[in-house]
């Protein structure tokens, strides 16, 4: 399968699993950014063919987190490694759903 492949069937998992809806051309139209969106979510997919590692860039983290601001919603980095699916939330995002938060 290829890697183009792997990655539209990542994001019509996400977007079963956050209960969401992809957007067209994975987010790379001017009106809907990202991959996936869901009421209360923003969310980047990420797809590595590597097993080792994965690197998630500053700008993409800042980008996310932005736009999900505009959009009042949560900003979710989504990523698969070795058959393992992983989030990256902001850590106030983390601890409010959480219910770490004292408020």
């Amino acid at each position: 399968m290829t890697l183009f492949k792997k990655s539209q069937k990542q994001e019509k998992r996400s977007a079963s699993v956050y209960r969401g809806s992809r957007n067209a051309r994975s987010g790379a139209g001017w009106l809907r950014k990202n991959d996936v969106r869901s009421e209360q979510l923003l969310i980047e997919n990420k797809l590595t063919a590597n097993t080792k590692q994965i690197t998630l860039k500053s700008k993409d983290l800042i980008e996310l987190q932005q736009r999900a601001i505009l959009e009042d919603r949560i900003p979710v980095l989504q990523f698969d490694c070795n058959n393992r699916h992983y989030v990256v939330l902001v850590e106030d995002d983390f601890i409010e759903l959480a219910g770490l938060d004292d408020d």
